[in-house]
């Protein structure tokens, strides 16, 4: 950060989940990814005018081979079908993919006027009423 700040230039991004903004995950899970929002959030407001960015990426389920989707989804293919039938409103989960072409676009100058903030990567999975992270 330092040396961002001496360019002043920079861009940092944290994936938290969407577990932190709403109960779901197990609760150590939940408590680390809402300190790490809270964290974003009043953090990127001492940042505010440096020409540095904080913000969050909180995605919800995701599939990609070896992850933990992919294994329980290789132990018990009935079940996880049935979550995603009843959890997932896009009826598939996400891809690391998507994840990344929102931090591509939080990484770039396009996206200076975005600090504090946390973009929700879900398929309209999450259910929480909390609008995401914004900057004080």
């Amino acid at each position: 950060m330092p040396e961002m700040l001496e360019r002043n230039w920079g861009r940092i991004i944290v994936i938290a989940s969407i577990y932190g903004l709403e109960a779901g995950g197990a609760p150590a899970y939940n408590a680390a990814k809402a300190a790490e929002l809270a964290w974003v959030t009043s953090r990127a407001a001492s940042l505010a005018g440096s020409g540095v960015t904080l913000n969050a990426v909180a995605p919800g389920a995701m599939l990609f081979e070896g992850g933990s989707w992919h294994k329980r989804m290789q132990e018990d293919p009935v079940r996880i079908a049935e979550f995603v039938k009843n959890e997932l409103p896009a009826n598939r989960f996400g891809t690391p993919e998507e994840v990344a072409s929102v931090v591509v676009f939080l990484s770039s100058k396009q996206a200076s006027g975005i600090n504090g903030a946390c973009v929700v990567v879900d398929g309209a999975q999450s259910r929480s009423l909390q609008p995401p992270a914004t900057q004080p």
